[in-house]
């Protein structure tokens, strides 16, 4: 059994102390994570790492090599699509002056649903293309952020043109922001305490737009590109992990703790002139992250993760707040050197949104010898009726999904894939 160092400790309540009060959603990126619940922080492995816990870079029979994800994330919140929905049939309706659909009771009835508190649509996508060495790490990352949030008109007429003219409208808020860094771990002597960082240049693009609801606008995604703002920021994440089983050898399972805080510095990014002109801040920040994970595993081809947000996430919603608490399984089929087949399932829930549903996740990989191929999903339980004249649809509240490409090589002169050397070195394949 080893003794932590005294540094190491301090830097552990420091990350906690620094934990900003609210923080930017957290990105599920890659399959592997995405598919498990949205759990990384603690089995985060390979050129991943820098995203989910730069401490994870540290071990040298972690894998080695170039990884490239992509992802994406959908979510309504509230009966934003609903009030939407219903909105553009009335205005059809009113347009042709058919009295027994166009009436105040409805249109105040879809405006109801519309302007609910919290209501509104938001998306997210990440890419990334990573190379890892050793201990070292380069990224080029990029996460994409857009919300729309509605702001009602209810001084509307019943027939003709009144509606068509109505002023209710979407706030479109987002950015797009590219990462460039290094990451880098390591050990503290033989304790199984492992700490990480990245080092990054981010260039943020932030675009805002207010776009009519019962009004043509095709050019609204153009108009809120145009005028976007780009501007530079520096920025840095710290990663702890705890290697249980180095510290206590008796640990069953190879637990693993870990603590990651993103942009800890809060980069901050010029604000489009139409977005002050609203009263919009003159700054746009990036809020820092701060997010908590376990793991533990059974066995070397069975392993489990949980995760959770420590800090509440303001979204590009207005009224809509985030805290995601996710836990998944995956076992490994086959778990050979040249051939793994990774099964994934998990569960994931917005402790900040008592309404919202549980989402589903799962995925699955394919591993042969050094190239890995690995797609991941998630659905909400909970679903919006779309009713037309001719059929309904329902749409799940929120969705996801992500593919990775990687070629991987483990430490040491033996090249062995990912599966077989990351997560529990100590029981290792036939």
């Amino acid at each position: 059994m080893h003794k932590f160092k005294s540094p190491a400790i301090a830097l552990i309540f420091s990350l906690v102390a620094i934990a900003p009060a609210m923080a930017t959603p957290w990105h599920d990126f890659g399959p592997r994570a995405m598919s498990m619940g949205g759990a990384g922080v603690a089995i985060a492995q390979g050129p991943d790492a820098v995203f989910y816990n730069p401490a994870a870079l540290s071990h040298l029979d972690n894998a080695s090599g170039f990884a490239v994800n992509v992802g994406a994330r959908g979510e309504f919140t509230g009966s934003v699509i609903q009030g939407a929905n219903d909105l553009n049939k009335l205005n059809d309706s009113c347009s042709k002056l058919d009295a027994a659909n166009c009436t105040t009771a409805k249109i105040n009835e879809a405006f109801d649903h519309l302007g609910q508190a919290g209501n509104g649509a938001q998306v997210d996508v990440a890419g990334a293309m990573t190379f890892k060495f050793k201990r070292l790490a380069f990224f080029a990352l990029n996460e994409t952020y857009l919300g729309a949030s509605p702001e009602l008109d209810r001084t509307v007429g019943v027939l003709g043109s009144e509606l068509t003219n109505n002023q209710s409208k979407l706030v479109l808020r987002g950015g797009m922001f590219n990462e460039f860094g290094v990451g880098y771990g390591r050990e503290l002597g033989e304790t199984g305490l492992i700490l990480g960082g990245n080092l990054k240049l981010i260039s943020g693009k932030v675009g805002y737009h207010e776009l009519r609801v019962v009004a043509e606008d095709s050019d609204s995604i153009d108009k809120f590109k145009d005028d976007a703002k780009t501007s530079l920021q520096p920025a840095a994440d710290l990663g702890v992990l705890w290697d249980v089983k180095k510290t206590f050898e008796g640990a069953l399972g190879r637990p693993k703790l870990g603590l990651v805080a993103r942009n800890i510095n809060n980069p901050t990014f010029k604000q489009p002139d139409a977005a002050r002109t609203s009263g919009e801040r003159d700054r746009f920040s990036l809020h820092g992250q701060m997010r908590a994970g376990a793991s533990i595993s059974p066995f070397n081809f069975w392993h489990l993760a949980a995760d959770m947000d420590l800090t509440e996430n303001v979204s590009y919603i207005d009224g809509y707040k985030s805290r995601y608490m996710g836990l998944g399984t995956e076992v490994n089929v086959f778990n050979r050197s040249w051939i793994n087949i990774p099964l994934r399932a998990g569960l994931k829930k917005n402790l900040s949104d008592t309404a919202s549903g549980l989402a589903y996740t799962a995925g699955f990989g394919l591993n042969l010898a050094h190239v890995m191929i690995d797609v991941g999903g998630q659905m909400s339980a909970k679903t919006t009726t779309l009713q037309s004249e001719r059929e309904s649809k329902k749409i799940p509240n929120n969705f996801a999904g992500g593919v990775r490409i990687a070629v991987l090589f483990g430490g040491g002169e033996k090249a062995k894939p990912l599966a077989a050397e990351e997560v529990a070195p100590s029981a290792k394949p036939e």
